[in-house]
């Protein structure tokens, strides 16, 4: 079950020095357990976001919509059920808006009729625009019964997490409970059990043999069903998935080796996958280390790329048309932007001359200025070196410190050498750059300069590293 999932979570994504961000923005805060996230554009509330909130336990889960430009913010519903379970708030998961009709993913609740089920807003009956006070359970045009269907199937456990819009008039829901995605025919108002998601054997002695899948986002391109997976108890990094299910309802993975991922979504400029992953490791004494939770995205070749890092309980991501990434922390209740710039990442190692040598750069990190200038600090003196890239993180050992980036292919710029201040400087002309090698706006690049250094042992090493993503 969900709530059992997202108690005090919080996680360390992939090896702990592998530090590496791009420039998280608060873009607006004050909502209680944000939980899902959606883009509207054009509708009768206008554009923006529709924000679905948990709630404190206080049956005062709410939808809010966060207006583009403005950022005027308003509660479109309030009042609905929200429960302390096990530690976390359940109450709305998320909420989507089509053809002027609200649709409310309620978890886990104590309401004798809304737990764990779909609820829907007639916008048309019950009109709703900026202004005007919130609507309430009250005002529900139609009430899906998910948790009524599942157990009267046979499934132990119920907890509506997300539902989508999807072929031949269906809605589509996943129950994190039961580990399945239900189907809702709106021509004879009927649910059915659409697919099981299976679960993963445990490799270890603790918990369960089969580890729940434990559904939780789900995705509709208009072709392909996506649905990712948080996975339960023991909580294991690497287990989680996501697949694509095809129209025999035969599931294919997408991308493996995720970690409780809460959610998904495609940056609609490159097609890149972007995922959040709520936490990488579980201690049944401590439970999940807070603010350390990652947002990750994927080149086209696979490499994962972490851009935030450090979140606290990352329950949502979403892209505006412009491909800017934005997410939602559940603990922090603040919704996050996601900018383009540069950030430290990885480590560097003790050389000769102190503590290690930091990268940095100069300039602008717009492709149209084309004036970015790679800087490394701390260098032993008029030694050899280079600066060199690629598209993804790593740390492997390499002489005395750690390469940093990986990628199917590494470029470099060309032999240097420090000055008397021991700083390395390189400016950067994009349009020279291999063809494979070139930056385009919104493309995450990695950086680190190898040295020379005949005051240690091994005869060199490396900086730290740098990550920048690009804009126009």
């Amino acid at each position: 079950m969900l709530t059992r999932f997202l108690v005090p979570l919080a996680l360390l994504i992939g090896t702990s020095a592998l530090v590496s961000a791009q420039v998280t923005v608060n873009h607006h805060s004050g909502f209680l357990d944000p939980t899902g996230m959606h883009g509207v554009q054009g509708s009768s509330m206008g554009s923006g976001f529709i924000i679905s909130e948990a709630g404190t336990g206080a049956n005062d889960g709410r939808v809010t919509f966060l207006e583009d430009g403005t950022f005027n913010r308003q509660t479109v519903v309030a009042g609905l059920p929200s429960i302390i379970s096990e530690g976390f708030a359940s109450g709305p998961h998320d909420a989507t808006l089509s053809n002027n009709n609200l649709f409310i993913a309620l978890g886990k609740t104590l309401h004798p009729t809304l737990n764990s089920t779909v609820v829907r807003f007639d916008l048309n009956a019950t009109p709703w625009s900026l202004g005007m006070p919130p609507l309430t359970t009250a005002d529900i045009a139609e009430i899906i019964p998910v948790h009524a269907f599942i157990t009267s199937q046979g499934y132990a456990d119920s907890n509506v997490f997300s539902m989508v819009l999807g072929r031949k008039n269906n809605l589509f829901i996943v129950d994190a409970g039961a580990n399945a995605i239900v189907r809702y025919d709106f021509k004879i108002s009927t649910l059915s059990v659409y697919l099981d998601i299976p679960g993963e054997p445990n490799p270890t002695s603790v918990g369960p043999p089969i580890i729940d899948a434990v559904p939780t986002r789900l995705r509709w391109d208009g072709k392909t069903l996506r649905v990712s997976t948080l996975t339960g108890f023991p909580f294991l990094p690497g287990l989680a998935k996501i697949y694509a299910i095809d129209a025999g309802r035969q599931l294919s993975v997408v991308q493996d080796g995720l970690t409780l991922v809460t959610s998904f979504d495609y940056d609609p400029t490159n097609e890149r996958l972007v995922v959040t992953e709520l936490a990488s490791s579980f201690d049944p004494v401590t439970g999940f280390a807070p603010n350390s939770g990652s947002v990750v995205e994927f080149t086209p070749t696979g490499d994962r790329v972490p851009i935030s890092v450090g979140a606290n309980f990352p329950t949502a991501v979403m892209h505006k048309l412009d491909g800017t990434p934005f997410f939602a922390s559940l603990a922090d209740g603040v919704m996050y932007r996601i900018d383009p710039g540069a950030m430290n990442f990885c480590v560097t190692s003790r050389n000769s001359v102190g503590l290690g040598a930091i990268m940095s750069h100069s300039g602008s990190v717009s492709v149209t200025a084309n004036d970015l200038a790679l800087r490394c600090d701390y260098l032993p003196v008029d030694e050899f070196g280079l600066f060199f890239y690629g598209s993804a993180p790593t740390m492997v050992p390499l002489g005395g410190g750690y390469r940093c980036v990986g990628g199917p292919q590494l470029f470099r710029l060309g032999i240097m050498k420090s000055n008397q201040a021991g700083v390395a400087f390189c400016p950067i002309d994009n349009s020279a750059l291999a063809k494979h090698g070139t930056f385009i706006p919104g493309s995450v690049w990695q950086f680190q300069y190898w040295y020379r250094d005949n005051g240690i042992g091994v005869g060199s090493s490396l900086s730290d590293g740098l990550q920048i993503m690009f804009t126009d």
